[in-house]
């Protein structure tokens, strides 16, 4: 039983081998994705546009021929940027073949994409602010109070002249968080988008958003004034005070007092309204959102 055994082991591994040998000598034709570099950029010049990480080569040979191309470590689409002499080229499928060393005998039939634009200009360093691209979703009966900050700051990227004029902040990744009810405080890597053409000198940054209870208030008796009035036109207004009421933490409600407020009424536009009525313009402070001010319009009186 057991001579038996090894003699049908022997025969499906016998009948493997022969199928292996006859497959991996059959024709085929399949796609290679072979990373594509741009090396030896000369001193100061920077790439001005992205460049496929990847090129799809299809490529055509024997099994043995195609899964070294699979396999090689070494395949590669190198473009020699030294032989550049204007600030943009196109590289044509005839351009890419030269640069390409596909790790084996197989015949190339094409490539994918098959132009590459080659773009530089001089290199540049510049700072700019970072932004927390933080998406926060408080629980109910909890709010964000005031805007993210960030440490860093700001950061200095490089790269090229044409590149960077367009760049007017770096932003992080994506985070996102749901049902919040205190601070979120977290480290957030910087985005990475232009990676290989951009440089900057941070990896991430350390993002903190306040998240407290909401809190209503209403703050009474807030005298209503009259702005811009050059001429010391007597003006009487009905009536003189107003009730406001806001939104915001409830920590941040702690020091706001009446004194807080600006609420006040252009003087032109009070003249040129032709009604005698009006609404204010109320200035609360930053961290807090004005939810209703009583009345909502106050009747005015001109004495001369």
């Amino acid at each position: 039983m057991e001579k038996k055994t090894h003699v049908i082991i022997a025969s499906i591994i016998l009948s493997i081998l022969t199928w292996l040998s006859v497959s991996m000598n059959n024709q085929y034709s399949v796609p290679v994705r072979i990373p594509f570099r741009v090396s030896n950029l000369s001193n100061g010049i920077s790439l001005a546009s992205p460049v496929p990480r990847f090129i799809v080569v299809r490529v055509r040979g024997t099994g043995w021929q195609v899964a070294s191309s699979y396999l090689s470590t070494t395949a590669s689409i190198d473009f020699d940027a030294s032989t550049l002499t204007k600030k943009q080229v196109i590289l044509t499928s005839r351009d890419l073949g030269y640069s390409l060393d596909v790790g084996s005998s197989a015949e190339v039939l094409g490539f994918e994409p098959d132009t590459v634009l080659i773009t530089i200009d001089s290199t540049i360093s510049k700072k700019v602010p970072v932004i927390a691209n933080i998406d926060i979703l408080p629980r109910d009966g909890f709010m964000i109070v005031g805007p993210p900050t960030v440490d860093p700051d700001s950061v200095t990227v490089t790269g090229a002249r044409r590149l960077l004029n367009g760049i007017h902040g770096w932003t992080t990744q994506l985070r996102k968080f749901e049902k919040i009810i205190n601070e979120v405080n977290t480290t957030i890597p910087l985005s990475d988008t232009l990676s290989g053409i951009v440089s900057v000198d941070a990896r991430e940054a350390d993002v903190r958003v306040d998240v407290e209870q909401v809190a209503d208030n209403t703050y009474k008796g807030i005298p209503v004034s009259v702005i811009d009035n050059f001429d010391s036109t007597r003006i009487i207004l009905l009536p003189p005070t107003v009730d406001v009421t806001v939104r915001g933490g409830i920590n941040d409600m702690a020091d706001v007092t009446p004194d807080s407020f600006n609420v006040h009424i252009n003087f032109h536009r009070l003249t040129r309204s032709g009604s005698n009525y009006f609404r204010p313009t109320v200035v609360a402070p930053a961290q807090l959102q004005v939810i209703s001010v009583k009345p909502d319009s106050i009747e005015f009186i001109i004495r001369k």
